[in-house]
């Protein structure tokens, strides 16, 4: 029983209330015809209780009842063969007296069909009259019988007290079981009062005063179909309140509820979205909630509309049309039984509201045809549209007229269908599913100066948390010398969302590198609206995509979260050049480019900063990523990879599917082995991209083509800054030639006259300058045919391909080493440089004396060998002993000018305190340098002089090198040659003797004679030092 306070009774604003201005209740249907329509006489029973089943003639005075079932023993005995000590003689549940009272066989439990039924759903269609002298066993004599089709089983009457050969117990018009089933008690000021009691009738109860009389009297006037409210009242014209009073306030009163079958304490009794008078209304009716795209919200002002069903006639509404035992309209939520409930489908019943006004897209309540269209094209039929409401709320439903009832970028199947709700217009902008991510790296939370150990000991923000940069999210502990407890905040690098919380309280950080939390930016978020429009991956309109899972990061469970895959990143790809490419992946698929790598390894394990996801060969060299990456290649039996975000992994100038097959070049080639052959010369040079003009291809599987014993790239060696190396590629042309890239302009005409010209490399081209005439190099025996490369008589001074000319025995750069011997497994010098390593020593001569000072003992291997040279003077070391002295600087066999006799000769006070004399002073910077140079005849002034630099006497005449090349006197002047070229004279010419060069008036013959500094007019001879310039 429903206890409400009757000053609280209001209009019920849930669902489609309707509200009627000025009902005219001949609209309802509903007249005096209804009254009484489940008295006595429509249950076919007359009631048992007014007989007098004793007899007028009898009394019995005070009667014993053994079993208290209300029937004395002698009735018992006598008049009704039940038993006096069982006050249930028939086991059918209800007492003998009860139903002797009420007219029912107390012998008679009506089992014979062994029914079983609900207690409360008696069935009324087939009842039939019934009594003591009918034969046994009847059915409606039993616990189960509802002899006056009330709804009620006998069982249930006797619990509630109703008389079960009476349909309305209490005569006031209402069915008990529908009384019963909406009792409810009112409190008001005068009293309680109980509505719907089947045995009270309420008759003139305190709720109908006055002035509610006089309300109802005019309201049931009796004109058209209205009753009359005289009609209303009983014999002695009293009404009751549970008949005449609109209990909810939806416009119907009691008995027209009982008619409908519909509940007298709500406006809406089968809650379909739409209320009881409103469905039953044969005319127009104004609504405070709206319809078509406003449905279900409260408006301000009325709105009128037809009614739904009010083209019906009243006997429509006691039909079923969908044979689910509701009556069509306010008893039956979905009356026509296509799943949507009739509200739903009012809402959207006006062609006026349709958005094209096109009636073909119209619902109707009594039409169980039209739930399966697609009319908004949302990927929901008009039923699911409905459907929606069952996950998100009984009003939730979405807009069958709508694509996007919430406008919000997203359409409601794909909403409803993904989890979200399809009527929040705000989550578009939401990530539910935390698939944004920290595409810039800000976002990431790290103790970046830890040192030792931090243990987290506070957490202060939680996941999906918005958080302003520089704001504390988390606090460590820290401990200092000496054990003390310093707390240190850690604090958010951006403002954005928390998305994930990688620590714990408790736990102990040890890398600065350790991410604490993870904040994402709001433009890095991947929101529910770009997961929908991750169908259109170019954001170009066109659909190449397909949308992901809104509630699931990762879509395609390949490992990597949707944001990224949609979003993109970053990669390098090198192919002519380093290109930077942004790629996106198929969040709905594994593996996008299907090959064979998922998206994952794509994005994190393949390459130093990914692969292209979308593109099966991302550095298009015609090999799939996964078999560069896993599936890799085999050389010689050995297992090897090629990256596949590198065209060319090994950089030798061939993209790695060249290298894989016999491509262009013809070859088979290690793809991640830039020189296969090992000769120096890198396997695109040695057939496809040859790195010098006028030149056949080499062999890349051969290191030495043209088996003379020099491999292909040191012949062919360029000048290569990278690679630290000169170059050997040197041009021999004993006749005019043009070189080759040139553009004739008017101060060239390209033409190049004979000699030979150094080949630097592609960049640099051809040295202008001829490194040699034709007449310094030593081209004795070497053929010079013409050349159709050049049109010329040249070739290169080394040449390795296959057939070319020999070169090897032939020294062309006149070092007196052949070419072959200067191959880097000899002396690995220059074969077209006199000098390789720029010692002014000719590398021929320098091996030459070097193998001499073995010979001799000089010298020995072990010594030599802890330099890393190969003999005293190495031809490819500048300096052999690495003593800071280049070889030609250096006098290893000590055969230079005795340094105490120049001193004496030209500086006699030095260190003499007694003595100022000192002409060329060995502290000043000239004197040093002209003292160091006598006394060390060097390795180049030997060679210039054509002695031996490993003894001190060549010629063996006990005057050492030094002062007897220092002493000569080439040009017959006096003056010694050493001596004149120290000071920069001619040693060939003997003019320079009678000039005065520091103009002191002495000439350069009397300064040599003196001993002075012939370039400093400070420096006097002794006195007394004469001098006659002419003499002879």
């Amino acid at each position: 029983m429903c206890v409400v306070f009757f000053m609280s009774l209001n209009h019920n604003q849930m669902a489609y209330a309707a509200i009627v201005s000025t009902l005219i209740f001949g609209s309802i249907f509903v007249g005096l015809s209804g009254y009484f329509q489940t008295s006595e006489g429509l249950g076919g029973y007359e009631s048992a209780a007014e007989d007098d089943l004793i007899g007028s003639g009898t009394s019995l005075g005070i009667a014993t009842d053994t079993d208290g079932d209300g029937l004395s023993d002698v009735l018992e005995n006598t008049q009704y063969g039940t038993d006096p000590d069982d006050p249930d003689t028939d086991k059918d549940g209800m007492s003998d007296g009860w139903e002797v009272d009420h007219g029912l066989n107390p012998l008679d439990n009506g089992e014979s069909e062994d029914l079983l039924q609900d207690p409360g759903e008696a069935d009324t269609d087939d009842a039939n009259i019934a009594n003591e002298t009918d034969s046994w066993p009847d059915p409606s004599q039993g616990p189960n019988g509802d002899p006056d089709r009330d709804g009620l089983i006998n069982k249930i009457e006797e619990e509630l007290g109703t008389d079960p050969q009476r349909s309305d117990t209490d005569n006031d018009g209402l069915n008990d079981r529908w009384e019963s089933l909406y009792t409810m008690t009112v409190q008001t000021p005068g009293g309680d009062v109980t509505l719907f009691d089947p045995l009270n009738g309420n008759w003139d109860c305190l709720l109908l005063d006055q002035a509610m009389e006089d309300t109802l009297s005019t309201r049931f006037n009796g004109e058209g179909d209205a009753a009359d409210w005289d009609d209303l009242a009983n014999s002695i014209g009293a009404h009751s309140c549970d008949m005449v009073l609109d209990t909810d306030d939806d416009g119907l009163a009691n008995f027209q509820e009982e008619a409908f079958g519909t509940n007298p304490t709500a406006r809406d009794s089968d809650m379909d979205l739409i209320d009881d008078i409103v469905e039953v209304s044969n005319m127009s009716v104004n609504l405070f909630v709206g319809v078509g795209e406003n449905c279900n919200i409260p408006l301000l002002e009325s709105i009128n509309r037809a009614a739904p069903f009010q083209d019906q006639e009243r006997s429509w509404f006691m039909m079923d049309m969908d044979g689910d035992g509701l009556l069509n309209g306010p008893s039956d939520w979905d009356t026509d039984g296509d799943g949507m409930p009739d509200g739903f489908e009012f809402c959207y019943s006006n062609v006026l509201d349709e958005p094209d006004n096109n009636a073909l897209e119209t619902l109707s309540p009594s039409n169980a045809s039209d739930g399966y269209g697609d009319w908004d094209e949302d990927g929901m039929n008009n039923y699911e549209e409905y459907q929606v409401a069952n996950i998100f709320g009984p009003t939730n439903f979405t807009s069958p007229w709508r694509m996007d009832t919430d406008l919000d970028g997203m359409p409601d199947g794909w909403e409803s269908t993904n989890g979200l709700h399809p009527r929040d217009g705000a989550n578009g902008d939401l990530d539910p599913d935390h698939d944004g991510w920290d595409a810039d790296g800000d976002g990431g939370v790290r103790y970046e100066t830890l040192e030792y150990a931090a243990v987290v000991i506070g957490i202060d923000v939680i996941e999906d948390q918005w958080v302003d940069a520089n704001s504390t999210v988390a606090r460590a502990q820290i401990t200092l010398a000496g054990g003390n407890k310093q707390t240190i905040p850690m604090i958010a690098p951006v403002s954005g969302y928390v998305y994930e919380i990688h620590v714990s309280l408790g736990m102990a950080v040890e890398s600065r590198l350790f991410t604490w939390m993870e904040i994402v930016e709001p433009e890095e978020q991947f929101t529910n609206l770009m997961e929908y429009n991750a169908r259109d991956r170019d954001g170009d309109g066109i659909i190449d995509g397909r949308s992901t899972d809104p509630l699931n990061p990762d879509t395609d469970g390949d490992g990597l979260i949707d944001g990224i895959e949609v979003m993109g990143w970053e990669i390098l790809v090198v192919n002519n050049g380093v290109i930077r490419t942004w790629v996106t992946s198929d969040p709905g698929l594994f593996d996008t480019d299907e090959d064979g790598l998922s998206d994952y390894n794509e994005f994190a394990t393949v390459c130093t900063g990914g692969s292209n996801a979308s593109n099966p060969d991302t550095d298009g060299d015609g090999l799939g990523d996964q078999t560069e990456a896993l599936a890799g290649f085999s050389w010689e039996g050995v297992a090897y990879f090629t990256s596949p975000c590198m065209f060319d992994t090994d950089n030798d100038g061939l993209e790695d599917g060249e290298e894989v097959i016999a491509g262009k070049d013809n070859f088979l080639t290690h793809a991640n082995n830039s020189d296969t052959d090992n000769d120096s010369l890198i396997d695109g040079n040695e057939v496809l991209f040859v790195p010098r003009p006028f030149q056949n291809p080499t062999n890349p599987l051969i290191n030495d083509t043209d088996a003379d014993g020099m491999l292909d790239g040191w012949e062919m060696q360029v000048k290569s800054t990278e690679e630290n190396t000169n170059s050997h590629s040197l041009w021999v042309a004993t006749s005019s030639w043009e070189r080759p890239g040139c553009v004739p302009s008017q101060n060239s005409d390209c033409t190049m006259e004979a000699g030979g010209y150094v080949w630097q490399n592609n960049l640099g081209g051809f040295i202008i300058e001829p490194m040699f005439q034709v007449s310094e190099m030593n081209l004795t025996g070497f053929a010079m045919p013409e050349n159709p490369f050049c049109g010329c008589n040249g070739r290169w001074a080394l040449d390795p391909s296959l057939d070319s000319l020999k070169d090897d025995t032939y020294d062309i750069d006149n070092d007196s080493l052949a070419n072959g011997a200067e191959a880097p497994d000899k002396w690995n010098t220059n074969p077209v440089d006199d000098d390789t390593d720029g010692d002014m020593l000719p590398d021929g001569w320098e091996v030459y004396y070097s193998g001499l000072a073995l010979e001799a003992g000089v010298v020995d291997n072990a010594s030599i060998n802890a330099y890393g040279a190969r003999g005293v003077l190495d031809p490819s070391m500048p300096d052999s002993d690495l003593d800071g002295i280049d070889d030609g600087l250096e006098d290893p066999d000590n055969d230079g000018l005795n340094r105490t006799g120049l001193l004496k000769k030209y500086c006699p006070g030095y260190n003499d305190t007694t003595n100022s004399e000192c002409n060329i002073d060995p502290d000043s910077p000239d004197g040093k340098r002209f003292y160091d140079n006598l006394e060390n005849y060097t390795n180049f002034e030997e060679f210039e002089n054509g002695t031996n630099p490993i003894t001190n006497d060549t010629d063996g005449d006990d005057w050492n090198d030094g002062p007897e090349v220092y002493y000569q006197d080439h040009d017959q002047d006096g003056m010694a040659t050493g001596w004149e070229f120290h000071f920069k004279f001619d040693p060939f010419d003997g003019a320079d003797r009678m000039v005065d060069q520091d103009g002191d008036g002495h000439v350069n013959y009397c300064e040599y004679k003196w001993d002075t500094n012939p370039r400093d007019p400070t420096s006097f001879p002794g006195q007394g030092e004469l001098c006659d310039p002419f003499a002879q």
